[in-house]
């Protein structure tokens, strides 16, 4: 093929690479939880959703969360050190709109089941509150990889993990045998 007869290039057709790796994404199940922690100077609770959560390994017990350094809670959690991390079930699914919704920001720590463990709050009677102290910070582009040292765990054994798949929370269950 001579170079006046070169295939049309698609790159100026094709969305841009981080909105087709978003679309993607998408598809990727992922756990959910509600993560929080506080202002060091104010003792203010604060949190986000997230499904950038991850384990990073068991010795020592450690977990990883991605922070986008542009994001409300970001600066408060770095500088307080420390985090929780709420794994959340069906029942407790509307703790998520709060902080996924900046207009529903003021509904956030008001529900009966928010308490506290020091200065981190966390949601009583979920599945699973994972409390980290912030081990080493790497930063990444637009995020901050938080890994954190596990120093307590809380669970009720409960099975019914919320994910986030295809743009909306869902559960695992398993393939019909």
């Amino acid at each position: 093929m001579s170079e006046t007869q070169a295939a049309p290039d698609r790159t100026l057709e094709a969305p841009a690479l981080d909105a087709r790796l978003k679309r993607v994404l998408r598809h990727l199940p992922a756990p959910v939880g509600v993560v929080t922690s506080f202002d060091p100077e104010t003792g203010e609770p604060v949190g986000l959703a997230m499904s950038a959560i991850m384990p990073v390994s068991l010795e020592p017990c450690s977990m990883a969360i991605a922070v986008n350094r542009s994001g409300s809670s970001h600066d408060a959690l770095v500088r307080s050190g420390e985090f929780c991390i709420n794994l959340l079930d069906s029942e407790r699914h509307g703790h998520m709109e709060p902080f996924a919704r900046p207009e529903a920001r003021a509904l956030r720590f008001t529900q009966p089941e928010w308490q506290r463990r020091g200065r981190v709050w966390f949601i009583e009677g979920a599945p699973a509150n994972i409390f980290c102290r912030i081990r080493e910070r790497v930063a990444y582009g637009t995020h901050d990889l938080l890994i954190g040292d596990v120093h307590e765990l809380v669970s009720t054994g409960g099975e019914d993990i919320l994910g986030w798949a295809n743009g909306c929370l869902g559960r695992l269950a398993p393939l019909a045998a």
